[in-house]
């Protein structure tokens, strides 16, 4: 088996397929070295090439081999490198150029490559740095979204379907939830002028009125005139008031309180659980009833 110090040849064409070739640790090279008809294990400590080199056979460099390339070298074929590589202040490789790679540390699922400036390398991230959501048309929250005190808003010019408006859209029996906190008091929503300005205020009930019920709005706009009612439920509805409802005290002048009030012969006002019941029990729309101590006007 040849052992030939490269220093000593000024050019090599040939090697067969039994020889190998040893590099020492001598830096002054000045030839042009081919690899083309074996495979090369290096496994010394330093090895420089200084020359211009081109493996055209698969290369293997031990771990204890410290390679340096101080000119243009080509692998034509699979090169490993069992110990550490260092690129140098002028390494430039492409991205486009790479194929296989892997991360030994192990980067977690789902995680992006981000620079880390001041220790000069690249480590995994759980999100990477997103300039905007544009480009990600399913994005989900892995937590609570904070606006930073910021608004939620579209631009003047908007592509999406839903032009400039801000549609919130819950899924199956999913609901728009307003929390409230000890701060604030109960959950609101104010409504703005058009300056910002001035606002009205929708609040719920506080949490000592334990209340959990539906209001659903009427199915119109309703007339003028009418007043918005409830059927004690959930449904609320327009009804019209006039003075023959209304009762006897606003229908004619001279009609005794008792007889407008609908009270009984004791002069009492007696006790329904709602409009329907009272109905029931004699008492004209806009006559008097009560639920409890709570003294009521029947309007429906």
């Amino acid at each position: 088996m040849a052992s030939i110090k490269v220093s000593e040849l000024p050019t090599v064409t040939s090697i067969t397929p039994n020889d190998v070739l040893i590099i020492n640790d001598e830096n002054a090279v000045t030839s042009s070295i081919t690899i083309t008809f074996f495979t090369s294990t290096f496994c010394g400590q330093d090895l420089e090439f200084s020359g211009n080199c081109n493996f055209i056979a698969p290369v293997t460099f031990g771990a204890n081999a410290l390679p340096t390339f101080n000119v243009d070298t080509v692998f034509n074929q699979r090169a490993t490198f069992n110990g550490p590589i260092t690129l140098g202040a002028l390494a430039d490789i492409a991205l486009g150029q790479l194929s296989n790679v892997t991360d030994p540390a192990g980067t977690p699922d789902g995680h992006v490559l981000t620079w880390d400036q001041p220790n000069n390398t690249w480590k995994p991230e759980p999100n990477g740095l997103m300039n905007g959501l544009i480009d990600d048309t399913t994005p989900q929250l892995g937590g609570n979204l904070d606006v930073n005190g910021y608004t939620i808003t579209t631009d003047a010019t908007v592509d999406g379907p839903n032009g400039q408006d801000i549609i919130i859209d819950p899924v199956g029996a999913g609901k728009v939830i307003v929390k409230g906190n000890t701060t604030g008091g109960s959950g609101k929503i104010v409504l703005n002028c058009e300056d910002n300005s001035h606002g009205v205020i929708f609040q719920g009930p506080p949490h000592s009125a334990a209340a959990t019920y539906t209001f659903t709005l009427p199915t119109s706009m309703g007339t003028t005139g009418q007043v918005l009612t409830t059927n004690g439920t959930s449904v609320t509805s327009w009804t019209t008031i006039t003075p023959s409802g209304i009762g006897a005290a606003t229908a004619a002048q001279g009609t005794t309180a008792d007889s407008a009030m609908q009270v009984n012969e004791n002069n009492n006002i007696l006790p329904f659980s709602d409009d329907a019941e009272a109905a029931a029990g004699g008492v004209v729309i806009g006559g008097l009833y009560r639920i409890g101590n709570a003294v009521q006007v029947r309007v429906a």
